[in-house]
């Protein structure tokens, strides 16, 4: 699993929809490339839309869900499982 990254992006909300989520990517990408990862792989809660949408965005692609995985103030959420190739 050498090969393979996990990675989040969290932003203040008042950085958001500046490209910095996407400047942080591509710096990302490029030293995943350059030392030998081949994929990313990331958890966005389901009710993330947001941030599922901007995974998306990137070439994220939706792969798996893991229900009931998150509680936060006593609501259940799942996590849904993104991935996205490095190498063609």
């Amino acid at each position: 699993m050498a090969h393979v990254g996990e990675l989040g992006t969290w932003l203040r909300p008042e950085w958001r929809r500046r490209g910095i989520g996407r400047a942080l990517f591509r710096e990302t990408a490029a030293f995943a490339r350059s030392n030998g990862y081949r994929k990313f792989v990331i958890q966005v809660r389901a009710s993330n839309t947001g941030g599922r949408s901007f995974y998306a965005g990137l070439g994220f692609r939706e792969c798996g869900r893991l229900g009931h995985q998150v509680v936060i103030d006593g609501r259940e959420d799942d996590e849904i499982i993104m991935e996205f190739f490095l190498i063609g």
